[in-house]
């Protein structure tokens, strides 16, 4: 019986399996086609892809897909290389399915089993900096021509699950459930800033760099932290010391800084062994990572990203790194203006801040900002004691629109807004002056039933009265709100 049994399982899960490749094979080319996050990914991923396809739909009430990336060379090759083929077939539902168009592409797998774009160094001598002659660009299936500014545009965001084999990427889904899903606050309103040595005659310019993204980040995370290393800094932490201040937890990790694959710094800080040390659980940061030929490991050993996030109990969630040789000046640009959005509302996702931070920066340093790539889940929110609050309460069901008073109220500068959606709608959430004029619009898109969460910044705004003004379909409501200064 139980031999039978155990049949019966088998066939039910190649039917399944079976079914889901038929379900792949779809007309990819029927503009009839719809959805907001779109995963491809090699047949033998498919499972775990659509487990991370579910979740989002669940969670975010995305409309969701999973396309086998066999299917896309199928139906959109001809005689032409893959990363051709994925980008004819990514602008292709960009420009004709059905809207809204895909928010999110998610290319599931390493190089490997999904390319990348190859493209030769651009970027000064490399010859002394160990690094490959040819970069691997995703940004490049996201790009389409602009006859204007003569400079392809970003239209849509795309992100890597960089997993070299299923265990990897069975590690990389765990975390980004966990993580999305967790309602614990002690660790997330911390940022830690880790800067390289560069000598006083330059004003020690990476310690002077990661103090700015500091001070932009203290306008969401409370508590920010440097860590130097430059050994006769007073805000100097040996290896040791900074794995153990990681493993406490921390929203966000950053890094300023020269680097390399294997390793930060010329003096080798912080290195893929190191991130082995690492055992800090559920407490998983963003990373922002500085410095040179961060993303991409064409064979083992893996880069120090990939590690980061196939490492188990600890390591990060998520990782925006640069491929290939870059320069201080577009990273810092980058990673300031992702603050600075954040700032404004800390709900976004992280694929729609970093798509925007690269749209509104572009002109000025396309060839290096092209060549930062976002590894992890492109839907996931960094965590915040305000996002927390609003992930706590989702669990819970929300039985009726309600929009709350803000707190602090009086503040000085900044106040978080909190309201209740019981289904998906389009909402927009805008300040008021005494006099009934529209000064901020803090919430204008389409969002999932349960609790979110605004931070208002009121510094550019004189002390007084305001008010905010929410609504959603038929619901409608006006709460008062005074800045003290």
């Amino acid at each position: 019986m139980k031999n039978i049994f155990g049949r019966i399982m088998i066939a039910i899960e190649i039917f399944i399996f079976l079914f889901s490749i038929k379900c792949f094979c779809n007309n990819l080319k029927d503009t009839k086609n719809q959805a907001d996050y779109i995963l491809i990914t090699p047949t033998s991923y498919y499972v775990m892809a659509q487990s991370l396809a579910d979740f989002r739909h669940t969670k975010n009430g995305y409309a969701t897909m999973v396309v086998n990336v066999d299917s896309i060379y199928a139906q959109f090759g001809n005689s032409t290389t893959q990363d051709t083929v994925l980008k004819n077939f990514i602008q292709f539902t960009l420009n004709s399915w059905s809207k809204p168009v895909p928010q999110y592409f998610v290319l599931v797998g390493n190089t490997n089993v999904i390319p990348s774009h190859p493209e030769p160094e651009t970027l000064g001598d490399t010859s002394d900096h160990g690094i490959d002659t040819v970069l691997m660009i995703d940004q490049w299936f996201a790009e389409k021509s602009d006859s204007i500014n003569y400079l392809p545009k970003i239209n849509t965001c795309i992100a890597r699950l960089p997993a070299w084999d299923s265990v990897g990427l069975s590690v990389i889904l765990a975390k980004i459930i966990e993580y999305e899903n967790d309602t614990t606050s002690s660790w997330t309103n911390r940022v830690i800033s880790l800067a390289d040595y560069w000598s006083a005659d330059y004003g020690y310019q990476f310690e002077w760099d990661a103090k700015c993204f500091r001070e932009m980040c203290s306008n969401v995370w409370n508590d920010t932290i440097a860590v130097d290393i430059r050994s006769d800094s007073p805000n100097h932490l040996d290896t040791a010391a900074f794995i153990n201040l990681w493993n406490e937890g921390a929203a966000i990790v950053s890094y300023n800084g020269h680097a390399c694959q294997e390793y930060f710094s010329h003096y080798q800080y912080f290195t893929t062994e190191d991130v082995d040390s690492l055992h800090n659980g559920n407490k998983l940061p963003v990373c922002l990572f500085g410095g040179c030929d961060l993303t991409y490991d064409t064979r083992p050993p893996v880069s120090i990203a990939t590690h980061l996030l196939q490492k188990t109990d600890g390591g990060a969630v998520a990782v925006i790194s640069s491929e290939g040789l870059n320069y201080e000046s577009p990273s810092v640009d980058l990673y300031n203006y992702i603050i600075q959005i954040l700032t404004k509302n800390v709900d976004q996702s992280l694929g729609s801040v970093f798509e925007q931070a690269k749209s509104n920066i572009y002109d000025g340093c396309y060839e290096e900002l092209k060549r930062f790539t976002l590894l992890g889940d492109p839907a996931l929110v960094i965590k915040h004691p305000a996002t927390i609050t609003s992930v706590a309460r989702t669990h819970t069901q929300i039985a009726s629109y309600v929009l709350h008073q803000n707190y602090p109220n009086p503040f000085n500068p900044t106040t978080t807004i909190v309201y209740d959606l019981p289904v998906s709608g389009w909402v927009t959430l805008k300040v008021y002056d005494i006099l009934g004029r529209e000064v901020k619009t803090l919430v204008e898109d389409r969002q999932t039933a349960g609790s979110h969460s605004i931070l208002f910044n009121a510094n550019r705004f004189a002390s007084g009265t305001y008010f905010y003004r929410m609504q959603c379909g038929n619901f409608v409501q006006t709460k008062k709100l005074l800045l003290l200064k």
